[in-house]
């Protein structure tokens, strides 16, 4: 019995659509990884936020338990804004500035300092947390419900360009305008 080779063509034909067909994966897994790193959300929907307010024990935040129900807002004498008249959504009249959160997610620069920063940029702060999750960088995330939390989010971003990201909210993050979180990059 005689034993014969495939035509030549045949397999250059075998071998381009496997090569192909690894082309395909491949950038479909570059695909997955990139919107993995710019929407956090799949892997963060556990993760866990944790209050630190004088006078209050640790409270720790998930998606049935949203932070909104326990903010402590900032008094309105310590921040700049407070002598103008603020809208319905907290924002000072006619400045797009509105209410910020901060959590800081393994930042060398503890919330509150950098919470003090963005008050004395005339930014209002209603509270300060930890955040225990992975984040790529340090992020402004807007709730994309609230009527001009983007453009607010990236005015932030502009003043302060430590914030290197701005993102919509992911479950996991407490309710409110704009949710900053902090990482080891911020400074």
């Amino acid at each position: 019995m005689a034993h014969t080779a495939p035509p030549t063509h045949t397999r250059r034909r075998v071998e381009l659509a496997f090569g192909v067909l690894l082309l395909l994966v491949g950038v479909s897994v570059a695909a997955i990884a990139v919107l993995a790193l710019n929407h956090p959300a799949a892997d963060q929907a556990a993760a866990s936020v944790t209050r630190h307010t004088a006078g209050a024990s640790s409270n720790p935040v998930s998606p049935s338990n949203p932070v909104s129900s326990v903010t402590s807002p900032v008094s309105p004498a310590s921040t700049p804004a407070a002598s103008s008249s603020a809208d319905a959504n907290g924002s000072v009249a006619g400045s797009g500035k509105l209410p910020l959160i901060v959590l800081n997610n393994t930042s060398n620069t503890p919330a509150s300092v950098a919470a003090d920063r963005f008050q004395q940029a005339g930014w209002t702060v209603t509270d300060t947390s930890t955040f225990d999750g992975d984040i790529l960088s340090t992020a402004a995330y807007y709730d994309p419900n609230v009527s001009g939390a983007d453009a607010a989010a990236a005015e932030l971003q502009r003043e302060f360009p430590a914030i290197h990201r701005v993102k919509p909210k992911f479950d996991g993050l407490p309710d409110g305008p704009i949710v900053v979180v902090l990482t080891s990059d911020y400074s």
